[in-house]
């Protein structure tokens, strides 16, 4: 085994200040699936698989959980950093000069990412093909935000890690009331008249940690589905 010669180390001032977006996914039951005896035949083609999922969402492809099949175009934005968190992953795109993190690719992007929270089934489904164990993850949560993040450089490396209040929120969002799934903080931008039109509501998260009333973006029928007694225990009207 090579010996480790050097912990992780870091230039000592961070980039400059950048917007950026963050999308965290978790899978629920990951742990589960992943304690079967002959685990390591099958999670990394099952991880393969909900990774090719998340790439037609940013990158184009057939969006083949869709009743209708639709084909997704590319976003044409590529994310400047992901990463792989065990039981999910994380995405992230900061904004450029030339590329603003203008509000139709938010709207894109939430709402393929909504629509693969729905149809997560039909993924599990080709995931059954190559992984013949019955404790497969059954749903993906998400979490999405939107803020100021920063450029950590290692020392003596190409690598590059990120900081940043969106990543912290959105990694609690997905974590945020499992009986929804989908939480994306108000703050990533999106105009009213998007939000009524997608059917989304806006509503007060009231117990995320470290986030006091945050005002979260949520589908509207997921959220008027919810018992009283769940909504009163997570959220308050806005």
């Amino acid at each position: 085994m090579k010996r480790l010669t050097n912990t992780i180390t870091f230039d000592s001032t961070a980039s400059r200040p950048k917007h950026g977006f963050a999308l965290i996914y978790d899978l629920d039951g990951f742990s589960k699936f992943f304690n079967q005896p002959d685990a390591q035949n099958y999670v990394p083609r099952v991880m393969n698989e909900i990774s090719l999922a998340l790439n037609i969402c940013i990158f184009g492809g057939q969006a083949y959980w869709q009743d209708n099949k639709v084909k997704y175009h590319s976003l044409n934005r590529i994310p400047v950093h992901e990463k792989f968190l065990g039981d999910g992953a994380m995405y992230l795109w900061a904004e450029t000069k030339h590329q603003p993190l203008d509000p139709t690719f938010v709207q894109y992007l939430i709402n393929r990412i909504f629509n693969l929270k729905m149809g997560f089934g039909h993924v599990v489904k080709k995931c059954y093909e190559i992984a013949p164990v019955v404790d497969l993850p059954q749903k993906i949560r998400f979490g999405l935000a939107m803020g100021t993040i920063y450029e950590l450089t290692r020392k003596n490396s190409a690598q590059r890690e990120y900081i940043g209040f969106p990543i912290n929120l959105a990694s609690r969002l997905q974590k945020y009331c499992p009986a929804l799934g989908f939480i994306a903080s108000a703050r990533i931008g999106l105009p009213e008249r998007m939000i009524k039109d997608d059917e989304y509501i806006k509503v007060v998260a009231k117990k995320i940690k470290g986030f006091p009333r945050e005002i979260v973006i949520v589908d509207k029928d997921e959220y008027e589905n919810l018992s009283k007694e769940t909504k009163d225990l997570y959220f308050d009207a806005l």
